[in-house]
């Protein structure tokens, strides 16, 4: 019986199998380590070309394009008729002849938008706040053509963004974690409006770029970098607010600083609203997250909690089957509440940023409740950057610990 077993075992390769696939993966760990840095670039490079390519494989056409088309010549402009009949001509010359009938006759709302001009300028308003992408949209028309500036900002948004990731983990020493990076995009749906004709992609990576040069000290850059943010989304005052109000919280050394990004915000704010025809909040409110209008002329409803509730309860419904941002930040608020508990979130500044994301995502929400997870990309991104660099302190092999393991 033992001669049979010994001989059984000698047969048996699975030892044998195993002891070699661990070697392999000890060794290509080791390799993957030693040039963490060179696949980082190599990640992102091959994100940046191949959503650059799928931008143009598979476009999408984005009603809100015609919104920004016609804002951007209203100042011009001498009449409502104008401004629509320049916006549905670009629209028609620059997309395939379906996809211009599906803006202009699927649903009643874009039926009712192509017929009628006034309707269509009423509109305006709900776009005009977002300053620096129409802005850019008019430096670049005569370089690119109106339509397509809305793809070179969104070129050089994914720039900035994979620029400003790519200096942070490499500063963090994360470099060979871009990859999982990536996938976190893809988790937030970062596809379903990065292709799209709208500012919220450069806000986002403009908002991302600013929290991550506050992350490695750098308060001026990041200043500069969330100013643009919300002289692009001027939402994004909130993110601001909170950033200042958990500064001081936790004795920041840089609170005048935040506070004065949030004073300067809210002037910039205060005068992008002096200087445009804004529907008012609560008007927006009422279209944007509970009931869409044909025409925004003498549309001023009075303040309901009833309306309120129910735009906060259907739009819950939707965040968490429609979307993946609800479940994600519950998700993060587990992650960053387990790493609090193990005293694992040290650094001060990470503490400000961490705290930041998770009350800026709940007070967006609260004050405009949309649930479309473009809305709070940004924010759950930094929160689960943050996360991540804290629970892998200590964890991440060194380009000279490598080194280290490969000696005998």
């Amino acid at each position: 019986m033992t001669m049979t077993t010994d001989l059984d075992r000698r047969r048996d390769l699975r030892g044998t199998l195993q002891g070699a696939l661990a070697g392999g993966l000890q060794a290509l760990r080791q390799f993957y380590w030693r040039h963490a840095d060179v696949f980082s670039v190599l990640t992102l490079a091959g994100f940046v070309l191949v959503t650059v390519a799928m931008t143009f494989l598979r476009p999408v056409y984005n009603w809100d394009v015609l919104a920004y088309l016609g804002t951007m010549v209203k100042g011009s402009a001498t009449s409502a008729a104008e401004i629509h009949a320049y916006a549905y001509g670009v629209v028609r010359d620059a997309v395939p002849p379906e996809a211009f009938a599906a803006l202009t006759e699927a649903g009643s709302y874009r039926i009712r938008q192509f017929a009628d001009p006034d309707a269509f300028v009423s509109m305006l308003g709900m776009y005009e706040m977002k300053w620096l992408y129409i802005s850019l949209m008019k430096w670049l028309t005569p370089i690119t053509g109106a339509y397509e500036s809305t793809y070179v900002i969104n070129i050089a948004a994914l720039l900035i963004l994979t620029t400003s990731v790519g200096l942070w983990l490499r500063s963090a020493r994360l470099s060979g974690y871009a990859p999982l990076v990536v996938a976190l995009f893809f988790v937030l749906q970062f596809p379903g409006f990065y292709a799209t004709q709208q500012p919220d992609f450069l806000g986002n990576a403009l908002l991302i770029a600013s929290l991550l040069s506050y992350e490695r000290k750098r308060d001026m850059q990041g200043s500069v970098l969330m100013l643009l943010t919300i002289l692009t989304r001027p939402d994004q005052i909130a993110t601001t607010g909170v950033l200042m109000a958990c500064a001081w919280f936790l004795r920041d050394r840089s609170t005048p600083i935040f506070a004065l990004t949030f004073l300067a915000g809210l002037i910039a704010w205060f005068v992008i609203g002096q200087t445009t025809d804004d529907v008012g909040y609560w008007s927006h409110v009422w279209f944007s997250t509970y009931q869409i209008q044909d025409t925004m002329v003498g549309f001023h409803p009075d303040f309901s909690p009833i309306v309120y509730l129910t735009a906060i309860g259907f739009n819950i419904y939707r965040s968490l089957f429609e979307n993946t941002w609800l479940a994600a930040y519950a998700l993060g608020l587990a992650w960053i509440g387990a790493l609090y508990f193990r005293s694992a979130i040290g650094d001060q500044r990470r503490q400000v940023l961490v705290l930041t994301a998770l009350l800026a995502i709940a007070a967006k929400f609260a004050v405009f409740p949309l649930s479309d997870g473009r809305i709070y990309f940004a924010q759950l991104t930094i929160l689960f950057l943050l996360a991540f660099a804290a629970w892998t302190a200590g964890m991440t092999p060194t380009n000279d610990q490598a080194l280290q393991a490969k000696r005998p």
